[in-house]
Parts: C-alpha cells; sequence; structure tokens
C-alpha cells in the first residue's frame, strides 16, 4: 500500500478532530440541522478508530453489499449474489460492533432539526447548546494548534464539554424534531 493511501485510510478513520464533530447546516425549506458527536475523553486512537468503523457500517456496508452484488452477479446467479454480499455484510457488521465494544456506547450525540418558524423554547435551547458545545472544541482545537493551551488543558475541555453534553444535564426535546444519545 503506497503512503498516499494510507494517508488517506488514516485521515478517513481518525478523522479532522480527535473528540468528535460538530456540524450546523441549513436544510430545506429554511430548516436548520444541528449535530455534534462527542467520542468519550482519554479515548485511544485505536478505540476511537473501531467506534467511527461501526459508526460509519451503515455508508460502509450498503457501498460493501452493492459492490459485491455487482461483481458478483456477472460470475453466478442474482439471488446468490444478493445472499452472499448479505451474509458478508451482516460479518462484518457484527465485527465491526464486537470491535467497538463498550465505547460505543459511551459516544454522546445529538441531533436536533429547528424547524422555520420556531417558537419551541426548548428546541431552541437545546440547538444552542449544540452550537456553545461545539463553537467550545473547535475554538480549544485552535488554541492547541496555536500552543496557546497543552494537551491536558484541551482534554479538561473537552471532559466538560462531554459532562454537558449528558443526557441527564441537558434540555430535553419534545416531539421528532430531535434528541441526545
Amino acid at each position: 500500500m503506497t503512503d498516499t493511501i494510507r494517508q488517506l485510510c488514516r485521515l478517513l478513520l481518525d478523522g479532522d478532530t480527535v473528540w468528535g464533530a460538530v456540524d450546523i447546516r441549513p436544510q430545506r425549506w429554511g430548516s436548520t440541522v444541528y449535530r455534534i458527536v462527542l467520542y468519550p475523553p482519554g479515548i485511544s486512537a485505536e478505540e476511537r478508530r473501531r467506534v467511527r468503523v461501526w459508526r460509519g457500517f451503515y455508508a460502509w456496508g450498503t457501498a460493501w453489499w452493492l459492490v459485491v452484488t455487482a461483481v458478483l452477479s456477472g460470475f453466478t446467479e442474482p439471488w446468490f449474489a444478493v445472499t452472499l454480499a448479505s451474509l458478508t455484510t451482516l460479518l462484518f457488521g457484527a465485527r465491526a460492533f464486537r470491535r467497538a465494544g463498550s465505547v460505543r456506547s459511551k459516544v454522546r450525540t445529538a441531533d436536533i432539526t429547528v424547524p422555520l418558524p420556531n417558537s419551541d423554547r426548548a428546541l431552541l435551547a437545546l440547538a444552542r447548546q449544540v452550537q456553545t458545545v461545539g463553537t467550545a472544541m473547535v475554538r480549544a482545537d485552535r488554541r492547541l494548534r496555536e500552543g496557546r493551551i497543552t494537551a491536558a488543558d484541551h482534554e479538561v475541555i473537552w471532559h466538560r464539554a462531554y459532562e454537558h453534553m449528558s443526557p441527564t444535564n441537558t434540555i430535553s426535546a419534545i416531539g421528532r424534531y430531535g434528541g441526545v444519545r
């Protein structure tokens, strides 16, 4: 494997940040989606990779199934190709689930969709909380890169953000527009 491919795979598995990800984006019809994923503080790089592989199973599992089905359809009966693709996809998914271990249940995720116009104060407060925690983590990353804080300080900020996004500390969203897990 060449160094470029190895670096691309590592970037794909490691992500941009060690703590997780934040995504705030507009949707159709004026709604806004707020999403944050926080890994538990102190997680090793290997554990984070395993959790990311498990959490990405819906995407790579679907791609794997389609590729295997398409390739095998030219060599075997279509039903056999579908069966084999389904079986291998399920086996790889089960392996990813098992390798992610107990860390997968400690990942904190919040998905909030704020439709326009919205007067649901609890939903707006939850969206603001996701935005605040995400901004704090992005700023902590920048300050760490600039050398203004140490890795230990970054870990403390990460731990506070993780605790702040605890389901017991958040304002529960009512309805179908979001929640914290």
